[in-house]
Order: structure tokens, then sequence, then C-alpha cells
């Protein structure tokens, strides 16, 4: 049985407990994660529906705190990941302040999926458009097939070949500059473009206010997103270089209701 099954499954047993009174079943948003993390079967807790990972940690899906942006970004729960819709299509400025759908991470989530720690980040070279990059094993495949758009991009549109070129890398085990958060990168899921041809928020002269800028074609980033692949483009504090698996995001099953 799947895992999304054993969700379903458990939503309709623990909807009516034996005092004959009706609960909310779980979210449906845990089942649609379980198909892309290693999410175990949703537990009822007192402050609400919560989920277990496989080290037996358990945590609640909405931890029902009131929270700013900021305090999303530093202590969220795995309901204010989803919080931010993200939103393909045709590249446009982000002009509404902090919605930047995915920079919101819950770490627990990511230890469980990819590694807690540098050692135990499970990393493969790959050969992507000519250069040997560390990726996460499980990602790898995702990573390839980007690549197989991109060099069928590159054989129509040599005009791309500056974004694609002196990539600035995959895995690396660091906080996000000047945070004390974990960067995707840690995990081997995320990989930045060119810098010389990016445009990133914290560069920008004077910092405030924010004013979105973007030079990546279209058809990379829709390469990306056609595999799972969210993009700092689409984030009022834009990181334009950034692409990063975060198939959820993506995926119309695992938005919040």
């Amino acid at each position: 049985m799947s895992s999304g099954a054993v969700f379903v499954l458990l939503g309709v047993l623990m909807a009516v407990p034996d005092a004959g009174v009706p609960v909310e079943p779980p979210p449906a948003t845990l089942a649609c994660l379980a198909k892309w993390y290693p999410v175990l079967s949703p537990v009822r807790l007192d402050s609400g529906w919560g989920f277990g990972l496989p080290d037996g940690s358990t945590y609640p899906f909405d931890d029902g705190r009131e929270k700013s942006f900021a305090q999303k970004l530093e202590a969220p729960d795995l309901e204010d990941t989803l919080s931010i819709p993200y939103r393909t299509g045709p590249i446009a400025p982000v002009t509404r302040e902090d919605e930047d759908p995915g920079r919101i991470r819950f770490d627990p989530l990511f230890h469980a999926a990819y590694g807690a720690s540098a050692k135990k980040v499970d990393v493969v070279p790959i050969r992507f458009l000519g250069q040997e990059l560390n990726v996460h094993r499980k990602v790898a495949p995702a990573f390839q097939r980007v690549a197989a758009r991109l060099e069928a991009l590159l054989a129509k549109d040599a005009s791309l070949k500056p974004f694609l070129t002196n990539l600035g890398g995959t895995f690396n085990w660091r906080k996000i500059a000047n945070t004390n958060r974990q960067s995707a990168h840690s995990y081997g899921v995320s990989i930045d473009l060119n810098v010389a041809r990016s445009h990133y928020w914290e560069w920008q002269k004077p910092k405030q206010p924010v004013r979105w800028r973007n030079s990546v074609p279209q058809s990379v980033v829709d390469a990306f997103e056609a595999e799972g692949f969210i993009w700092g483009g689409r984030w009022y504090h834009y990181d334009t270089m950034h692409f990063e698996y975060r198939p959820e995001l993506l995926d119309p099953a695992c938005a919040v209701r």
C-alpha cells in the first residue's frame, strides 16, 4: 500500500473515534507530502493533527501560532512551508512584499529526506551540461532530466549558453548568507546558474527598498520547473541564479486548503 493510501485509510478510520464524536480528518496535504518525503502516518496530537518521521519524532502540521513572515522563516511548521503558493507561467516582477514561495523550509523534513549533517548527505557526481556537479543521489535523476531539456534548448538557441556555463555550484553544507538557517544547497538539491548573469536582492545597492530584477530567460525557468524545481526569481527577495528541487510546491494536491 502506498504512503498516500495509508494516509487516506487512517484519515477515514480516525475521523470517527469510539466516542462517536466526529473530528476533522488529517489534512490532505500530508498525504501529498508523503509522495515526495518520508512523512509517516498522521498522528493526533493535543494541538491537532501531526505527523511522524522515520527517526520516531513527531511534529504538529500546524502549530496554531499566528506568525509574521520573518517568524515563519525562523520557526516554521510544515503548514508554513506551503503557505505561499508557488506560481509558474510567464516571468513577471514580484512586487508583493515577502511573496517568497519556498524560502520557508522545515529542516526536520529535509534532514529526514536528505541527511542531517554533511557526512549523512548522500551525494553523487553527475555530468550537467559538460560540468561535473555533486547532487543528492535521490534527486540526481531530476537534475539529469533538466540537463537533457537544457541541452535541447541550447541546440536551438545558442544565446542561452552564457547563463548555463560557469555554474555556481550545487552541494555545499552551509548556512544561508547573513542568517543562521541551513541553505538548501546543504542537501544537494539546489543549483546556482552563472553568478555573472544573475541578480540577488542582497547585492542590490541601496539594500532598501527591494527592487526585483532578472535576466534569466523564460525557457530556462520552464525547463527546471517542469522537473520539480522552484526558482528564486519567483521571490520578492529575488535570487535568480537559484533553482531548488521542491516538487511539493509544484504539486496542486499539496496546496494548503
